[in-house]
């Protein structure tokens, strides 16, 4: 039997979504209404200077303990062991400094509860608003327009909902289920946050050819892992041809595009 195209689907990830209109106001309402919230769960997460260092400053200084080259020696002849011993010791000893200043944001003034950390908040809107359309919303989209990456998962579940969506899509084929039985909502779940992070680091990135091929990699093996009986083999997106199964993302100077096909045998 040949094999047979289910679907080949390009998104193309636009430069900017410019977030709807009250979407800032709504994100700053959040964080407003629940100041004294977060600030509780702040202090009942993080009481002490001991609890500070097991979950702060330990973490921390263990993740930036590989990037450091331990054959490395500065100019000032600190090794590598010196450096990172530093990095923890500045951390260990900066709970009284961190808990001094998130007390002064979330402290109550002029009768305000934590004023100047809604002050903030509220200043910060236009920031959050260019950041979000930059990064975050070329990803998902919204509940207004529409998803965006998100497409692919009706897409691949064969689910009756991918008809309505065409936003930013090039399409060949229908709705096809790739998934093994009963792991649809797995796959979905999955690859919906690999997705928007993937795009998110590739962006941030400037589209490193590095970063899209590991993303890419990640992509392939959640697919590969759920993937049902009659699909063809998943090949890396750049290499693969048009009877294979891929998913990916590919920069093509101006344009960004996540692209899936579905091949049967």
């Amino acid at each position: 039997m040949a094999d047979d195209i289910q679907f080949d689907i390009k998104i193309t990830v636009p430069t900017s979504v410019e977030p709807a209109g009250d979407m800032p106001d709504k994100w700053a309402a959040g964080l407003v209404n629940n100041a004294a919230v977060i600030n509780d769960r702040r202090t009942e997460k993080i009481p002490d200077e001991g609890t500070f260092q097991a979950k702060v400053a330990e973490p921390s200084s263990n993740k930036f303990s590989p990037m450091i080259d331990a054959a490395f020696v500065a100019d000032s002849g600190r090794n590598a062991a010196n450096i990172i011993r530093a990095q923890y010791k500045n951390l260990a000893g900066a709970f009284d400094h961190w808990n001094d200043k998130l007390a002064l944001a979330f402290a109550t003034v002029d009768g305000v509860v934590a004023k100047r950390f809604v002050d903030q908040v509220n200043n910060s809107k236009d920031n959050w608003a260019t950041a979000a359309g930059q990064k975050t919303l070329r990803a998902t989209g919204d509940k207004i327009r529409g998803t965006i990456l998100g497409q692919i998962l009706f897409w691949g579940t064969g689910d009756y909902k991918a008809h309505q969506m065409v936003n930013h899509m090039e399409v060949v084929g229908t709705p096809y289920d790739f998934c093994q039985p009963g792991m649809e909502r797995a796959w979905k779940a999955a690859m919906m946050g690999t997705l928007v992070q993937g795009c998110i680091q590739i962006i941030t990135a400037d589209f490193l050819a590095a970063e899209i091929a590991a993303m890419n990699n990640n992509l392939s093996g959640i697919c590969s892992r759920l993937t049902g009986p009659g699909i063809k083999p998943w090949v890396e997106i750049e290499a693969s041809t048009p009877a294979d199964s891929a998913i990916g993302f590919r920069w093509t100077d101006p344009e960004f595009k996540l692209q899936m096909r579905i091949v049967t045998v």
